[in-house]
């Protein structure tokens, strides 16, 4: 039983380090987009980047969901 337990942490662990770096690459390419946006610190309104912007914003949101239940799931784990 303790050997199932720890082989499940390091899975769910795995799986909320894999899912924190899909955020954080995310994160930095919407900031990249909005830095784009900005050209001589005049705000250009451009469609297709918006577009790909809210595309992420979308998919952050899924991950930030995945990672609250990893997150939970990791917390029963540890306090049954």
């Amino acid at each position: 039983m303790k050997e199932f337990k720890q082989n499940r942490f390091r899975r769910l662990l795995t799986q909320y380090k894999g899912l924190s770096d899909e955020r954080l690459a995310m994160e930095n390419e919407i900031l990249k987009l909005y830095d784009s946006l900005t050209i001589n610190n005049v705000i250009t309104i451009n469609d297709d980047k918006l577009e790909k912007i809210e595309s992420l914003r979308t998919r952050l949101d899924i991950v930030n969901k995945e990672m609250k239940k990893t997150n939970k799931k990791i917390l029963k784990l540890l306090n049954p």
